[in-house]
């Protein structure tokens, strides 16, 4: 996924969709689950639109159930290791089902995006064939997909079974103690798990810059869109402050994907030279991916820097006074309420 040239962060509590933010008044276990579900739904939904939308439901789909993983590790320690374990793998599984697709649409998408930004600076029609082999192969795959008896059923019978479970989980915390699933209406339910992710996006944010493998930015990449969407849940806690920290985890998120795609296009055009078969052109291409990459991950330093900037310990306590505000403002008079 590409950045786009111009950029609207979200900048107030009305900017976050309220699906996917805890509400205002809202019991954790609620919010949790009313999330989970619509997400799921949301996951499913557009591959009721008809095949012309297949690309845009494929997109919508993952992001959806990393929204549902990224909530799951918040609230980990609530579900037993049993139950995350499960939960967890069964939605991962169901996103790869759907991951080639997605790749070809994005290395294709960050195939153009090279030829638009050093456009100027190339001789006409450089490149052309690349990315028409690039679209024949993107097109290819979407038709094997769609043409797949069993692919899209699989994705949706999951996503279904999921549903079923979700909807069945019980908002009591009481119910722990029967079901072995009960999520605490306290700050404790979450702590470690925002704690976690917190702490392994900043550790794997150092270790890609020791490295500068597109492994270990991968892997920082998917830490920082999972505290991204935990960070959107959590946002009604202060939003003056944390829909900030909202936005630059988006930004940070956008920046990361778009090196993600240009690493695993760098990757395909080396092991498949027929897609450029003018070595020129392919050195060529390779350096100008080369170029954007860096031009990215300097922009993702800047901005992880920030995001970062705490100790997880410092991050895990301003949170939880957050929520304490949060609770005070709830058992607070009506007339009181003002602050809130």
């Amino acid at each position: 996924m590409t950045v786009p040239a111009t950029y609207s962060p979200p900048t107030t509590l009305s900017d976050i969709d309220a699906r996917v933010a805890l509400g205002q008044s809202e019991a954790l276990a609620n919010g949790v689950k009313r999330v989970a579900i619509d997400q799921l739904e949301l996951a499913a939904a557009g591959f009721f639109d008809g095949e012309d939308e297949f690309a845009n439901a494929v997109h919508q789909s993952r992001k959806s159930m990393k929204r549902v993983r990224a909530l799951l590790r918040l609230v980990r320690g609530e579900l037993t290791e049993r139950v995350f374990g499960y939960e967890d793998r069964a939605i991962r599984d169901t996103g790869r089902l759907l991951a080639e697709v997605r790749s070809s649409f994005a290395v294709t998408e960050a195939g153009m995006l090279i030829r638009d930004l050093y456009g100027d600076l190339l001789a006409p029609s450089t490149f052309d064939e690349l990315l028409a082999r690039l679209t024949h192969r993107r097109d290819l795959i979407e038709l094997t997909a769609l043409e797949d008896p069993q692919l899209i059923g699989r994705v949706v019978h999951n996503l279904e079974k999921a549903h079923s479970r979700y909807t069945a989980w019980p908002t009591d915390p009481d119910a722990s103690a029967v079901y072995g699933l009960g999520i605490r209406d306290d700050y404790a339910a979450i702590e470690p798990g925002l704690h976690d992710t917190y702490s392994r996006g900043r550790t794997e944010m150092v270790a890609a810059y020791r490295s500068r493998t597109s492994y270990d930015f991968h892997e920082w990449r998917k830490r920082a869109k999972y505290l991204r969407h935990q960070i959107e849940f959590l946002a009604p806690l202060w939003p003056e402050v944390v829909v900030g920290l909202a936005a630059t985890l988006d930004r940070l998120g956008e920046i990361l994907g778009e090196d993600h795609d240009l690493a695993e296009l760098a990757e395909l055009i080396h092991n498949r030279p027929d897609l450029c078969r003018n070595p020129r052109e392919r050195s060529l291409f390779a350096a100008l991916i080369a170029q954007r990459r860096a031009e990215l991950q300097t922009a993702a330093e800047i901005l992880g820097r920030r995001v970062y900037a705490e100790k997880p310990g410092a991050l895990r306590h301003r949170f939880g006074e957050y929520w304490g505000a949060r609770s005070m403002a709830l058992a607070a008079p009506v007339e009181t309420l003002v602050v809130y």
